[in-house]
C-alpha cells in the first residue's frame, strides 16, 4: 500500500484558472522542483547564485531537508509554490532574526507574469507581521531583474538602496 502525498497547505488562492497553494517543503517535492529549475537554469542562474549548484535531485532533496531543519531551527521559514497541483517553485524567508527577515522566491517561467509572485510575497508579508511579529522585511533583487522589482514594489516593498554586491535592497516595514 502506498501512502498517498497530501500537502500541508498553508494558504491558496486562484489567478488565471490555476489553483495555487503555499505548502510547507517535502522530499516528495524534490523531482519536480529539480526539473522546474533544470528548465528554468539559463534564467535563474543570472539571478540566483545558487541555481547551478543544484545538479541533482539528490541536492534538491538535501536542500528540503535543510530547510526544513532551518524551519525547526527558528532561521528560515519555507514553503513550496503548487500551481495546480505540482511543484513550481519556492518562497521563503532566510536570514530570519527576531525583528526582520529576507524574502526569497523562484517560479517556473510557464507561471510568471500572473501576478502569482506578487500574491505569494503579499501572504508571506502578512504571515511575517501577523504571525512572526516581525519589525520588517527585506528582499534584494540582482539590479537587471526588473520583473522581481516590480514583484517588490508591486507587494509595498520601498526601493531603500544598492548593498554593497549592487543588489537592489527594498524593505517593507510593519505598520
Amino acid at each position: 500500500m502506498r501512502l498517498q502525498r497530501y500537502p500541508f497547505v498553508l494558504h491558496s488562492f486562484m489567478i488565471d484558472k490555476h489553483n495555487i497553494e503555499l505548502v510547507l517543503p517535502e522530499t516528495w517535492q524534490a523531482s519536480a522542483l529539480f526539473e522546474q529549475l533544470h528548465k528554468n537554469l539559463k534564467e535563474f542562474s543570472k539571478w540566483l547564485v545558487w541555481a547551478n549548484k543544484i545538479d541533482s535531485v539528490q541536492k534538491e532533496v538535501d536542500s528540503i531537508k535543510l530547510f526544513q531543519q532551518k524551519m525547526v531551527d527558528g532561521t528560515a521559514f519555507n514553503l513550496v509554490i503548487l500551481v495546480d497541483e505540482k511543484p513550481s517553485g519556492m518562497i521563503d524567508l532566510h536570514y530570519l532574526k527576531d525583528e526582520s527577515g529576507e524574502v526569497g522566491y523562484w517560479l517556473s517561467s510557464d507561471f510568471q507574469h500572473l501576478g502569482i509572485m506578487t500574491k505569494c510575497v503579499e501572504f508571506l508579508e502578512q504571515y511575517a507581521f501577523e504571525q512572526l511579529k516581525l519589525e520588517y522585511l527585506i528582499l534584494r533583487t540582482h539590479p537587471q531583474n526588473f520583473a522581481s522589482q516590480n514583484v517588490a514594489k508591486r507587494s509595498g516593498f520601498d526601493y531603500l538602496k544598492d548593498d554593497e554586491n549592487g543588489h537592489k535592497v527594498f524593505v517593507i516595514k510593519n505598520n
